[in-house]
Order: C-alpha cells, then sequence, then structure tokens
C-alpha cells in the first residue's frame, strides 16, 4: 500500500487539529480557518497562531507568540526540528498560555 503523499498528509493533520480546537470549550473565543494549507487560530485580543505547510521543504510551520517552528514527519508523528517536541504538546503549551485555560490535544 503507498503511504499518501506530503500535501495529503499534511492537509489531514491540520484538518485534524482544527476539529480537535473547535470541539474544546477553552478555546470558544477563537476563531479557527483553514484554508489552502492554512490554519489560522485568531484570539479575540489580537493573538494569533499560524500553521501551514511547507511543500518545498515537507514540514508543517507554527507562528507563534513563542516564535517560529517547523516541524517534519518522523516516525507518524510531526517533530520540532529544534526541539525535538511534538506539534500536539507545542500548540497544548502555547494555546494553554494564551487561552488561560487547560487545552489539551491527543
Amino acid at each position: 500500500m503507498n503511504q499518501p503523499s506530503f500535501p495529503v498528509l499534511a492537509e489531514q493533520t491540520l484538518e485534524a487539529i482544527q476539529e480537535q480546537l473547535e470541539a474544546l470549550d477553552a478555546l470558544e473565543d477563537a476563531d479557527l480557518d483553514l484554508i489552502d494549507g492554512v490554519l489560522t487560530i485568531e484570539f479575540d485580543d489580537g493573538r494569533t497562531l499560524v500553521l501551514n505547510r511547507q511543500e518545498a521543504q515537507q514540514q508543517i510551520w507554527l507562528v507563534s507568540p513563542e516564535g517560529p517552528a517547523h516541524f517534519s514527519l518522523e516516525d507518524n508523528r510531526w517533530v520540532d526540528d529544534r526541539t525535538g517536541e511534538e506539534l500536539k504538546a507545542v500548540l497544548t503549551r502555547v494555546l494553554s498560555g494564551i487561552s488561560g485555560r487547560e487545552v489539551s490535544l491527543d
């Protein structure tokens, strides 16, 4: 069986993250939009996170108040190139800090 292409995997990941975030009460005041491989999370106070796929590098990039992070797919996990942290762990930390409420992504 062939593995899906990078654009398909990245889009599936962004869609899954969007669905999880939309279900969280802690983020009820955030606006989430996924358009053309770019997931934007905007809070009422103006803080914004952007997740997008970078096809040339085969990565998902995150821009957040913590700064930029680049995630590569390793063993079916999106891992930060610099820190080794998984994408969902980083999002959990950043979103919990912004919202002031516990955010948990599985």
